[in-house]
């Protein structure tokens, strides 16, 4: 059996009809350029959320200088916001919604991963030194290792590293 094209504009060959409407393209393009407006505009930007006055969707955590944003998935440290991959952000909420809290490294593995790989636990460091490295030195301080369970968020931002 033989197949045959058949073109379905008489304008171009194998073209489509919704390419010769006047003003697709254009349509197209116009988000793209309201996205690059909004990114140079800072008036546009988001801020960090006051978690007091605001309504957020999901849960908003504030520890110290430390905002974490669950209905966003933003953080903010100092007012500045903190570019995290999804598994840093993970770790960082589940931290902040659980902060003074120690969690071994297995059940962060458990619980953010959602797997449990005991031969790749060294993930869970990796991602652990690269939140302290984003937050800063200042900073560094909130996420503790402790001897007994493993990795905890500080309850109380001021107090010292152990």
């Amino acid at each position: 059996m033989t197949h045959v094209h058949t073109a379905n504009t008489p304008h171009r060959p194998g073209g489509t009809a919704h390419d010769h409407r006047p003003g697709f393209r254009d349509a197209l393009a116009a988000p793209a350029a309201e996205r690059r407006y909004r990114r140079t505009r800072p008036e546009l930007r988001t801020p960090a959320p006051a978690c007091a006055t605001e309504q957020p969707k999901a849960p908003c955590h504030r520890i110290g200088r430390l905002v974490v944003d669950g209905g966003r998935r933003r953080a903010w440290v100092d007012g500045r916001q903190l570019r995290l991959t999804c598994m840093e952000f993970e770790l960082l909420a589940h931290l902040a919604a659980n902060p003074g809290r120690g969690f071994t490294r297995s059940r962060l593995m458990e619980l953010v991963w959602q797997r449990s790989a005991p031969g790749d636990l060294e993930t869970v460091d990796t991602h652990i030194d690269r939140l302290r490295d984003k937050l800063g030195t200042a900073h560094r301080p909130l996420i503790r290792t402790t001897s007994a369970t493993g990795y905890a968020l500080a309850a109380d931002a001021s107090a010292p590293a152990a």
